[in-house]
């Protein structure tokens, strides 16, 4: 005989003992009461958080995908910063809230929602999303706007997260945590765990520099050492620097008004030329210092082309690298390096105003020193990188023919102004051999140093070839057209300047000639026939020593434009001092080089810097 119970089964057997099993029903009733169960509830909304932090790291590693992603996981530190904040966003909500499905729903919209904007972000501009980006939301849409954005598999795969994550909550979390004091503890707990974490953790800059996952090309690229660390842990870093400090020394109210009192001026239709500026990789004159004899001379085309323009040196602030300091302080005037992650005021956008249009070309990557964002910020309508050409090369046999045939392709109903980089002659070069002698005597000079500086000067030589021959292509077009040519920073020759030392070359900053010796390069500002006409100008003479900051107030004034109201206070700045080093601080007031500004100087100069600070918080040229 069986006996029927609810749920179970009992039947007599051999020892008299009763067999039971669970219904199916009885089975269906315990898996639906673990769905109020608190411990598994807690488990798996920690899972949950887990998941979404995993989900905005594969998105944090954008181009890079799964080499970058795997990489993280070297570092255990790394992927706990990125994962911890879901996961306390979550349980903060699950006590405020006491509803799974809203505990998982809104803090894992909001972190994946800032991850896909990261994602795209770096898709389109190569710049990362930092919450910075927060203050410039109707800049940030007008950007995007003239873009396509491409959905790809991991696009869809958060969607696909995001959905099952909120039905399973919705439906197999049901745990709801009633006890006032307990929530209350726990979202109090959850505050001050995170007020710690960032304070201590996520702000701190010693940390930051520590960890990371695969580092390749980070010290060329903020894009990529943003990267190299996920998203969420660098965005929450980077909350730190989102409201600019304002220096002890800098009066918005002064500054503005002192910007005010100069007149931007528009340049005449007549005399609206054609310009096109090359700066070129490590360009400099080394007989200048009269201690080689060259077969053949290397540097003849350079001094044929200097005796027909106007010609001197710029004393930059840098040495055998960090080209962008010397390019940026050109194109917009400013004394310092900064900050370029949005829209600048720049001379290019004062250019664009003038129906110029804008443009320019790298013969390297597109990510080196994130050109392609803070070209863009700096008013560029399109800038051109090696990705950008199916024959691309680095070498000046691809750049010049480039940059010609970006100028013969322009729009003739509108005055051009392009920028553009050269690569060939980056260091370092070959030490144990040289293809090729142009020093006659190696001299006093090591096997090392004898074969880096031949190997240099090939470069070099190859270089001012194909310059001179790019200047006589443009000697007799019917459109006027003038060309600054100028070198970014001084080469490296060997491990401890070795080369040099060799040579007798004083590099020693700390004298007057082993400062100019070590910052100065060559530049000059060329015209055809036809500019010269339109100008009313011979475009020959010294042009002296300045820096990279007046350079392109030296090119306006030779084209007798006034430029912008910037332009005009820095030139009245240039009569008295004309050298800004900020790596050293020294400048040069009325041609002797100091640290000591005299009172009437220094006060000039920071009036100077003020009006230059206040135009980097407000910027003008908005559509």
């Amino acid at each position: 005989m069986e006996i029927f119970g609810k749920g179970k089964t009992v039947a007599p057997n051999g020892d008299g003992k009763a067999k039971s099993h669970l219904s199916f029903r009885d089975i269906i009733g315990r898996i639906l009461d673990l769905r109020t169960n608190p411990a598994l509830n807690y488990v798996i909304l920690a899972l949950l958080g887990i998941v979404v932090g995993l989900v905005s790291l594969l998105l944090g590693a954008t181009v890079f995908s799964f080499p970058m992603f795997w990489s993280y996981f070297d570092s255990p530190i790394l992927i706990l910063l990125n994962i911890l904040p879901p996961v306390v966003l979550i349980f903060l909500v699950y006590f405020i809230s006491g509803r799974a499905w809203i505990a998982f729903s809104f803090p894992s919209l909001i972190v994946l929602a800032l991850s896909i904007i990261g994602f795209f972000k770096i898709q389109v501009r190569g710049d990362p999303f930092l919450a910075v980006d927060f203050t410039y939301v109707m800049e940030a849409g007008n950007i995007l706007s003239s873009y396509t954005l491409t959905m790809n598999w991991k696009i869809f795969m958060t969607a696909v997260v995001f959905v099952c994550g909120v039905l399973f909550s919705v439906f197999a979390l049901k745990h709801r945590p009633k006890k006032p004091l307990f929530r209350t503890i726990g979202a109090v707990s959850l505050i001050a765990l995170s007020v710690v974490m960032y304070s201590a953790v996520y702000t701190s800059t010693e940390i930051y520099a520590e960890i990371s996952g695969d580092q390749t090309g980070t010290e060329w690229s903020s894009a990529r050492s943003y990267i190299s660390r996920g998203f969420l842990y660098p965005f929450i870093h980077s909350i730190k620097d989102a409201a600019p400090s304002t220096p002890d020394w800098y009066d918005a109210q002064e500054a503005r008004e002192a910007l005010e009192s100069y007149i931007d001026s528009d340049i005449p239709d007549n005399k609206k030329v054609d310009v096109i500026s090359i700066f070129l990789e490590a360009y400099s004159d080394l007989s200048q210092f009269n201690v080689l004899d060259f077969s053949p001379d290397v540097y003849s085309p350079l001094h044929r082309l200097q005796a027909e323009s106007v010609s001197g040196t710029i004393v930059s602030n840098v040495f055998a690298g960090n080209t962008i300091d010397t390019e940026r302080l050109f194109l917009t005037g400013n004394t310092h390096l900064t900050s370029y992650r949005t829209a600048t005021n720049s001379y290019v956008h004062y250019l664009k105003t003038q129906n110029y249009h804008t443009e320019g070309l790298h013969a390297g990557d597109v990510w080196f020193y994130d050109r392609r964002p803070v070209n863009a910020n700096l008013g560029f309508d399109e800038y051109y990188f090696l990705e950008d050409f199916e024959n691309g090369s680095r070498s000046d046999s691809f750049f010049f023919p480039t940059v010609m045939d970006l100028y013969q392709s322009r729009d003739r109903n509108m005055p051009y102004f392009s920028f553009n980089l050269s690569y060939q002659n980056h260091g370092a070069y070959e030490s144990a051999w040289t293809q090729e002698p142009y020093v006659i005597s190696q001299g006093g000079l090591s096997d090392e140093s004898y074969n880096i500086l031949n190997n240099y000067l090939s470069g070099i030589y190859d270089t001012n070839l194909r310059l001179e021959s790019f200047i006589d292509s443009l000697r007799t077009t019917a459109e006027p057209v003038v060309v600054l040519v100028a070198g970014d920073h001084m080469p490296w020759l060997g491990n401890f300047n070795a080369t040099y030392n060799e040579l007798g070359i004083n590099i020693d900053i700390s004298s007057e000639d082993g400062f100019y010796n070590y910052y100065s390069t060559p530049y000059i500002i060329w015209a055809n026939d036809a500019a010269k006409l339109a100008l009313g100008n011979d475009f020959a003479g010294d042009g002296g020593s300045l820096s990279p900051c007046f350079l392109m107030g030296e090119l306006f004034s030779q084209c007798s434009w006034e430029g912008d109201g910037y332009m005009q206070a820095l030139r009245e700045l240039k009569s008295s001092i004309d050298i800004i080093n900020s790596a050293t601080g020294i400048k040069r007031l009325h041609g002797t080089l100091t640290r000591d500004l005299p009172p009437d100087a220094a006060a000039a100069y920071m009036r100077l810097r003020s009006i230059e600070h206040y135009r980097l918080e407000n910027f003008k040229y908005k559509n």
